[in-house]
């Protein structure tokens, strides 16, 4: 980071400068390769396979037919990446279960294959390109090593936003001279997401991860595997955000805006708003490259359902290869498909102040219960989480810190609360003065009160 900081204030100072901008490309790519070196080649040939077919894509003399087969490569090589070392081990494993059931033996071996780092992110990425090319919203881009920039750009390439081509290529030839504005949003972003997730998730993870499976033995206090349910949904907000604020912030001092990826989800007082502030950039993708092509809501109410339930059902199973993060994406595909047909996904504004403050806790509360699927290692931990909570059996916590975990979450607190007041209460967003001192109390904490240093939650996908 500290060379690149270097390059943007010397030969980058304009931006659109191309040593600058080929710094970027080198130390993007680099990044990448001190993973696993080997995986450098599956993200360039995402790279090369999405350049060449948005280059065909865009020739006049390219036919429909033509057209076609070319997406179609773009999206079998892409999805393929994913499906093989992402999927494969999940697939290989429920035909190991169908021949058990069949024959009554059947073996599984993992193929063992690590996780390429942050595969989610840019093979969606570089789809959104060859998409919009297709759907003619977006031509061709003609430089083929800034298309690699733009899919490999470090700050987002693990775990996201997923930057769509349309509104990050455009920025790559842009002058942007250093200005202190946008120096000042990036290191302000910066603390925010380091604070985030040093001190609040940091201290909630080490919380959790101390009780959870205490919470998922047979007959486990019912209030426990409530308290660790709530701290968790609380610690991966503050891990998520965390990061994609620390992305962000790096591109804005790099030069580079980063589409917002958290609105204060936890406001949300219907769950097709939640989704709305939730790990923005993945639903806006969702929505618009898979709901859509579906046909969205053009084609009658329960094809509307089916379509809903499937784009989340398919969302969950983006997030990981395993049962547990299928059935988290379909019950929130259930939770929206019952929202519509009850006519309370439109705006609170629309609904009675009882109705809308009732069904506002009924999807928070919802929210926190499925992300117990989430967390948990497999459905069996799950099943067993969700029946402790079943069972109503409450008794005391002496041993777990509820009141140094609530304090140590109470920020996120604050800040649902402060996007709340200015939202539906008409009060000013965060001036000059408190923004500088939520920098620096933010700051004052990273480096005095860090927790254990782990890895971020979305590393994993």
């Amino acid at each position: 980071m500290a060379i690149v900081l270097l390059a943007r204030v010397t030969i980058g100072r304009s931006k659109q400068n191309p040593l600058y901008l080929a710094t970027l490309l080198i130390a993007s790519l680099t990044f990448y390769a001190w993973h696993v070196p080997a995986y450098s080649l599956l993200l360039l040939v995402s790279i090369g396979v999405d350049y060449a077919v948005g280059r065909g894509l865009g020739a006049p003399d390219a036919s429909p037919q033509r057209r076609q087969v070319l997406l179609a490569i773009s999206l079998v090589t892409n999805l393929g990446i994913l499906a093989v070392f992402k999927y494969a081990d999940f697939v290989l494993e429920q035909v190991a279960e169908v021949v058990g059931l069949v024959t009554g033996e059947a073996e599984f071996e993992s193929l063992g294959w690590v996780l390429p780092m942050g595969v989610s992110f840019y093979t969606f990425q570089s789809m959104s390109y060859t998409i919009d090319v297709y759907r003619r919203v977006l031509p061709p881009y003609r430089s083929l090593w800034k298309f690699a920039l733009f899919v490999s750009f470090f700050p987002q390439l693990v775990a996201g936003p997923i930057v769509r081509a349309r509104d990050f290529l455009y920025q790559i030839d842009r002058r942007r001279s250093l200005r202190m504005p946008a120096i000042e949003e990036g290191l302000y972003l910066l603390i925010q997401g380091f604070f985030l997730k040093l001190v609040v998730s940091n201290h909630l993870g080490t919380v959790v991860d101390a009780h959870w499976n205490r919470a998922a033995e047979p007959g486990a206090n019912s209030l426990l595997v409530l308290t660790v349910t709530l701290l968790f949904g609380l610690q991966i907000f503050a891990d998520f955000a965390g990061y994609s604020n620390i992305a962000r912030g790096c591109a804005y001092l790099l030069g580079f805006r980063l589409p917002v990826n958290f609105a204060s989800p936890y406001i949300a007082t219907s769950f097709r708003e939640f989704w709305t502030r939730w790990h923005i950039t993945l639903s806006q993708w969702l929505r618009d490259y898979l709901y859509i092509s579906l046909g969205g809501n053009r084609r009658g109410r329960i094809r509307t359902w089916v379509n809903l339930w499937l784009v989340m059902t398919i969302g969950g199973l983006w997030h990981g290869a395993a049962g547990h993060y299928v059935a988290w994406g379909a019950l929130h595909g259930t939770a929206l498909v019952i929202e519509r047909a009850l006519g309370m996904h439109s705006q609170a504004k629309d609904r009675g102040r009882t109705v809308s403050l009732s069904w506002a806790l009924i999807v928070q509360s919802s929210v926190f219960l499925f992300w117990i699927l989430f967390r948990a290692e497999d459905m069996a931990q799950a099943t067993t989480l969700f029946s402790n909570l079943s069972d109503l059996r409450f008794s005391s916590l002496d041993s777990l810190p509820v009141g140094w975990a609530l304090l140590v979450a109470s920020p996120i607190a604050l800040m649902h609360m402060r996007t709340l007041a200015v939202e539906r209460m008409g009060i000013a967003p965060p001036g000059v003065l408190e923004r500088a001192l939520i920098a620096g109390v933010s700051l004052y904490l990273c480096l005095t009160a860090n927790g254990v240093n782990d890895a971020f939650i979305y590393f994993q996908f």
